[in-house]
């Protein structure tokens, strides 16, 4: 079982480095250009950079609407993009990447994704007291994912799937 969740990681990891690098922004920007900064992402076609940052921004709106329709009153402003896990776990404390990977790879991500969706993005509050897992899936829905920690047994902080679900696609503007 552990080797299994290893492979999957790693698949995980490999896929997403793959397709991004390392490119962090602050939603405030509203800037999607792709860093220059990142070898893995700029070797990437134009194409598919756009394509990947046409998705994220979609995302974003379908989880603007979201929260609206909940009514919850969450500010985006302050929140930070990861175009990859890797460098969404630098911002988190070492103690808590554990388990944001599990949850990250969660039972609820597995059974939402599915061929032809879009590379995920990840939003993590500036607390860390939140993060929101979204892809685009190949219909132009969005899957949306609410992970956040909680104290376990152990008396540590644990990252679980705390919502999920699929959205409608976002109306154009």
């Amino acid at each position: 079982m552990n080797d299994l969740k290893s492979g999957m990681i790693t698949t995980g990891l490999a896929a997403i480095l793959i397709c991004s690098g390392a490119i962090t922004e602050t939603i405030r920007t509203d800037r999607f250009e792709a860093s220059t900064e990142s070898s893995h992402w700029e070797n990437q076609p134009q194409e598919l950079q756009e394509k990947l940052s046409k998705s994220w921004r979609g995302g974003l709106d379908a989880i603007r609407n979201t929260l609206n329709e909940d009514g919850e009153k969450e500010n985006l402003t302050e929140w930070k993009l990861f175009y990859s896990l890797e460098d969404a776990l630098t911002a988190l404390p070492h103690k808590e990447q554990s388990s944001f990977i599990a949850a990250y790879y969660s039972n609820e991500r597995r059974t939402m994704l599915e061929n032809g969706d879009i590379m995920p993005a990840l939003l993590i509050h500036p607390d860390h007291t939140k993060a929101i897992q979204f892809w685009e899936k190949h219909d132009g829905t969005y899957a949306i994912m609410t992970l956040e920690p909680q104290i376990n047994e152990n008396n540590k902080p644990e990252w679980f799937v705390s919502h999920s679900r699929i959205t409608k696609q976002p109306s154009s503007t």
